[in-house]
């Protein structure tokens, strides 16, 4: 298992810049990540962290990710979340799956979210036809 540390992310930018996302709660079932320099508590970008391990009941493990990035706008002179974009992933790995079974599905996830194909559907609201 490994230690809370900060987790620094390169944007999606034209000129990517690094952002830090430093431990705000940590646990082995939900760690919670965020980005503070927006200086506004309700816009921190926030990245989170759940694992659930497989028992007599259940025969999977579940990990989760979710990423959430508010955007704020001032209104009155009120800082307001005007939207918030979400991501969630969940793994979904059989108490029998083998390391090779996991290394597969991470690498067909993590190499589908960048495929020039699949990207411009997720990323750019332009589905496939």
């Amino acid at each position: 298992m490994a230690q809370a540390a900060a987790v620094v992310l390169a944007d999606g930018q034209a000129t990517p810049v690094n952002v830090t996302f430093s431990p705000e709660r940590v646990s082995p079932d939900l760690t919670t990540f965020s980005d503070k320099s927006s200086g506004v508590a309700i816009g921190f970008k926030r990245i989170t962290l759940s694992t659930l391990f497989a028992n007599s009941k259940r025969k999977v493990n579940r990990s989760k990710m979710a990423v959430d990035l508010p955007v704020v706008s001032v209104v009155n002179g009120v800082s307001v979340v005007a939207y918030t974009l979400r991501a969630n992933v969940e793994i979904i790995l059989p108490d029998a799956s083998t390391d090779a079974d996991r290394k597969n599905l991470y690498a067909f996830l993590y190499n589908g979210l960048n495929h020039s194909l699949l990207k411009p559907a997720l990323r750019d609201l332009d589905p496939l036809y």
